[in-house]
C-alpha cells in the first residue's frame, strides 16, 4: 500500500496509470531493471511519461513553441467557447422584453445549448478517436462562427434557440478533446500546470464576459455582443487552420508505462545509459526519421485512421465507461459542482435584476457582480492550483519509491471542498439577508476559486488513470454533466421562487459537501478500480 492507496492482487504496480517517475530522488532505494535504466528522462531526472517514440512527428517529441501555440490557440478556444454560454446572462430581463418572452423561457435556451452539447459529445469523442483531433476542431470552430451570426440577427426566441443549438454543437470539441490533446503532446509531470491554462480560460471567458456584456445590453444592443463574438470565432477558425496540427499519434507500449517496481532493495541504476530531453521536458530524437512539413500539418485531415475499430463500436465506450469508478467519480465531482455554477449564473441576473429579490440593479452592474471578483478567482485559482498539482505529485511519488499514482492528483479535491463550503453557505446567507452587493460577490467569486482547483484536480486525474481513452471519458463526464445542467435551468428559477434563496443554495451547499467527500473512497481504492476497469474487456467496448 502506498501512501494509503491499496495495492492491486490482480496486476501488481503494472495497473495502467501507474508509472515509474522519479526514482533518482526518491526517498527509499529502489531496484531499476536494465530495461529502465534505458527510459527517456527529462534533464532533472524525471521519467517522461508517457515514453515518447523516436519519431519527429509524435507530439511528444515536438518544439516547446509548437506546443505552446498549440496550447495558446486551444486555449484561446476555451476562452470563445467560455463566453459564448453566458453571452446573455448578464441582462436576461432586459433581453426578454426586447424578444417579448419571460425571463424563465429564456433563460431555457441555456438548457437546449448544454444539451446540444452533451448529446454531440457522444459522437465527437468517437469521431476524434478514428480520424484525428484535427478535423473534428475545425468543424466545431466553422459551426461555431455561423452560430455566432445567425444570433445576432434572430428576430425571435425561435430563431435565436436554433442558432444557440448549433452554437452548441460547435462547442462540443472544446468541451472534450483539449483534455485528450493535453494529454497527446505533454508528459505526465507537465500536466496540471497546462490543465490550469486551460482551465483559466474557460472560467475566464464566463467570467469576462460579464464584465463586457453588462454594458453593452445595457447601453447599446445585445446584438453587438454576438457580433463581436462572431469576430472571435473567426479570429479562433484561422488560429486553428495554422497552429492546431494533428495531435493523435499511434506509438507502441514503452517500458516506463509498465512499472516493474520491486520492494526496498540495493540500487542499481545505469546512470550514463538515461537518455536527457530539454528542459521543458522533450525527448531527443532520430533526427534521420522522415518528418512531415509544416505545410502538410495544415491538411483538414491526415488521411488515413488511427484504429482500425469500428467507429459505431468506439461509440458505445462512452456508455460503457461511466461503470469505470473513475469515470463516475469525475462526472459526479466535477459534473454537479459545474453544473451549480451555471444555475447561479442563469439566477444571478433574475436574483440582481429583480426588486422581489431586495436588489433592482441594471444589466451593466450585475455584469460587474459576476464577472471582475469570480475572473480574479480563477486566475489565482489557477495560478495557484496548475504548478502546485504537478510539484505535489512529483513531491509524493519521491515519498513512494519514485512510483506516480494518479491519485496523488486527488489531494487538491481539498481546496474545493474549503471554498466551495464556504461559498456557497455564505452566499445563500448574504443573499437571504439582503446584504450589501460586496457580500454575495465575495462568495460568488469564492466558489468560482474551488471550481478553478477542483477542475484541474478532475481532469488530471481521468486523464493519468485513462489516458489512452480521455476523449471517450470526457464525453461521458461532460454529456451527463450537460444533462444535468439541462435539467437544471429549467427548474432552478421555480426553485428559487418555491424555496427562496437561503434554503435553495444551503441545500446546494449541503451536497456539495457529500459529493466532496465522495473522493475520500476514491482515493483509497483508486488503484483497485483502474485494474478492474483494465481486466474488464466489454467497459472498453
Amino acid at each position: 500500500m502506498g501512501l494509503g492507496i491499496l495495492a492491486d492482487r490482480h496486476l501488481g504496480e503494472s495497473v495502467p496509470g501507474t508509472s515509474l517517475l522519479d526514482d533518482l530522488h526518491s526517498k527509499r532505494v529502489i531496484q531499476v531493471s536494465l530495461e529502465d535504466s534505458n527510459l527517456k528522462r527529462s534533464k532533472d531526472g524525471i521519467v517522461l511519461v508517457p515514453q515518447p517514440s523516436s519519431s519527429p512527428d509524435d507530439p511528444l517529441n515536438w518544439s516547446f513553441w509548437r506546443k505552446a501555440m498549440l496550447m495558446f490557440t486551444i486555449t484561446y478556444g476555451a476562452g470563445v467557447v467560455g463566453a459564448f454560454g453566458p453571452i446573455i446572462g448578464a441582462g436576461l430581463t432586459q433581453v426578454a422584453m426586447n424578444l417579448d418572452t419571460t425571463v424563465n423561457g429564456l433563460s431555457m435556451i441555456t438548457g437546449d445549448l448544454v444539451l446540444a452539447i452533451g448529446l454531440v459529445l457522444l459522437l465527437t469523442a468517437p469521431a476524434s478517436v478514428v480520424w484525428g483531433r484535427r478535423p473534428v476542431f475545425l468543424v466545431g470552430n466553422a459551426l461555431l462562427l455561423a452560430s455566432s451570426i445567425w444570433s445576432a440577427v434572430a428576430k425571435d426566441l425561435g430563431s435565436l434557440t436554433a442558432s444557440r443549438v448549433i452554437g452548441g454543437i460547435g462547442m462540443a470539441p472544446i468541451e472534450c478533446l483539449v483534455e485528450a490533446t493535453i494529454a497527446d503532446i505533454f508528459f505526465v509531470h507537465e500536466r496540471g500546470t497546462w490543465i490550469a491554462v486551460w482551465s483559466f480560460a474557460l472560467l475566464g471567458g464566463m467570467c469576462g464576459v460579464s464584465i463586457v456584456n453588462g454594458y453593452l445590453i445595457q447601453d447599446v444592443s445585445w446584438r453587438v455582443c454576438f457580433i463581436i463574438e462572431a469576430a472571435l470565432c473567426a479570429a479562433l477558425f484561422i488560429l486553428t487552420i495554422f497552429f492546431v496540427p494533428e495531435t493523435a499519434f499511434v506509438r507502441e507500449a514503452a517500458p516506463a508505462e509498465r512499472t516493474d517496481v520491486p520492494s526496498d532493495k540495493e540500487a542499481s541504476l545505469i546512470e550514463n545509459d538515461v537518455e536527457k530531453s530539454s528542459s521543458t521536458g522533450e525527448a531527443l530524437t532520430a533526427p534521420s526519421t522522415p518528418k512531415f512539413s509544416y505545410w502538410r500539418s495544415l491538411s483538414p485531415w491526415v488521411g488515413y485512421r488511427f484504429t482500425e475499430e469500428n467507429f459505431w463500436k468506439i461509440c458505445l465506450r462512452p456508455f460503457t465507461l461511466i461503470c469505470s469508478p473513475v469515470v463516475a467519480w469525475g462526472t459526479l465531482v466535477y459534473g454537479t459542482t459545474t453544473a451549480w455554477l451555471v444555475a447561479l449564473s442563469v439566477s444571478v441576473s433574475l436574483l440582481f435584476s429583480s426588486p422581489a429579490y431586495g436588489y433592482d440593479f441594471q444589466a451593466g452592474p450585475v455584469g460587474l457582480i459576476s464577472g471582475i471578483g469570480p475572473l480574479i478567482a480563477a486566475i489565482l485559482g489557477n495560478a495557484l492550483a496548475g504548478p502546485l498539482s504537478d510539484w505535489s505529485v512529483t513531491w509524493l511519488s519521491r515519498r513512494n519509491g519514485g512510483v506516480y499514482e494518479p491519485e496523488f492528483r486527488l489531494f487538491m479535491i481539498i481546496p474545493l471542498l474549503v471554498a466551495t463550503t464556504i461559498g456557497w453557505f455564505g452566499w445563500a446567507i448574504s443573499a437571504n439577508l439582503l446584504e450589501l452587493w460586496i457580500g454575495p460577490a465575495v462568495f460568488y467569486s469564492l466558489l468560482n476559486f474551488g471550481q478553478a482547483v477542483g477542475s484541474i484536480a478532475v481532469v488530471s486525474y481521468v486523464i493519468d488513470a485513462h489516458g489512452p481513452y480521455a476523449a471517450e471519458a470526457f464525453a461521458t463526464i461532460n454529456c451527463i454533466k450537460n444533462l444535468f445542467t439541462f435539467g437544471l435551468t429549467y427548474y432552478v428559477v421555480p426553485w428559487l421562487g418555491t424555496q427562496g434563496v437561503l434554503r435553495t443554495f444551503c441545500t446546494i451547499g449541503g451536497i456539495n459537501i457529500w459529493v466532496c467527500l465522495m473522493t475520500v473512497p476514491m482515493y483509497i481504492y483508486g488503484k483497485r478500480a483502474r485494474s478492474w476497469v483494465h481486466r474488464t474487456s466489454w467497459m472498453l467496448a
